[in-house]
């Protein structure tokens, strides 16, 4: 019988979280450790397991995300949960995985709303033969032409008081969602711990922009918020999607730019920016 007893999610779990999972079997996941963890608070994330496995409830899916780690603790947990006898419901499923629950008589469905569209890092960077949208490269230009001169560095922890502060003005001035706010001050809190990367855009007058993000997988780079000094133009955003790009310097084939949990704004934001794949998630009942 594995250890059943959640508590918890924590930013001191991710190396664990991390040594459970295997890369390898799942090179393309739209859910990462450092996801789990910054999302943690707003989702009601709680865990358990032990040491080579693991498994998240989330208060607010009213069920379990996929187990991770031991493939015969992860089978043993889910033949202790069909003991059970209860529905249950499992998100954020491979699809190979899903289908191979079927056979055991888990009910598989597609879940667009969690589902995410994932673009080739060379096009955000603008490499010749990878078209990006119109739309993004206007953008860009229009930016680079207003704002000649604009420096790009990297984040560095004594930048965070900084960051904070333009983060503030943000949100005085725009209606963000509460969530958003929660994870991304989770994300400052504590960024060297989740090895987190990113980089602040300064404009020739001082006013500043930033973008942060993480390595989900050795071939996956996730960018996620963007944050800017609210008298700045909306196409920064554009920009400092375009700037992180080059800056990563396609060591990532691929990039999810921001998770963008089915929300239909930000997936017609991912369309201008010519998505190559959807990186389908399932959830399974029984």
């Amino acid at each position: 019988m594995h250890h059943r007893t959640f508590r918890p999610l924590t930013p001191e779990d991710l190396p664990w979280l991390d040594r459970c999972r295997d890369a390898a079997v799942h090179p393309f996941t739209a859910l990462s450790p450092v996801s789990l963890v910054t999302w943690a608070e707003t989702y009601g994330l709680t865990v358990a397991g032990e040491e080579d496995f693991f498994v998240v409830h989330s208060r607010h899916d009213r069920g379990y995300y996929a187990p991770v780690g031991n493939p015969e603790k992860c089978g043993a947990f889910l033949e202790e949960i069909r003991a059970e006898g209860k529905r249950t419901r499992l998100l954020y499923v491979t699809e190979p995985d899903a289908r191979r629950m079927t056979e055991k008589g888990w009910k598989m469905f597609f879940r667009a709303d969690l589902s995410e569209y994932i673009i080739s890092s060379a096009t955000l960077e603008g490499r010749p033969g990878f078209p990006v949208s119109e739309n993004f490269q206007r953008k860009c230009r229009t930016f680079s032409r207003n704002f000649a001169g604009y420096r790009v560095t990297p984040i560095t922890e004594d930048r965070m008081e900084r960051l904070r502060a333009v983060s503030d003005h943000y949100l005085d001035a725009q209606e963000t969602m509460p969530s958003d706010q929660a994870v991304l001050d989770a994300e400052l809190e504590t960024y060297d711990r989740l090895k987190l990367r990113g980089i602040i855009l300064t404009m020739p007058d001082g006013r500043e922009a930033f973008i942060l993000g993480y390595e989900n997988t050795p071939e996956m780079f996730t960018m996620t918020m963007t944050r800017h000094e609210p008298t700045l133009p909306p196409e920064i955003t554009a920009v400092c999607i375009h700037e992180f790009a080059a800056v990563l310097g396609g060591k990532y084939p691929l990039i999810n730019v921001e998770e963008d949990m089915g929300m239909d704004g930000l997936r017609r934001a991912k369309m201008l920016l010519s998505p190559m794949d959807l990186l389908k998630v399932y959830e399974v009942v029984l």
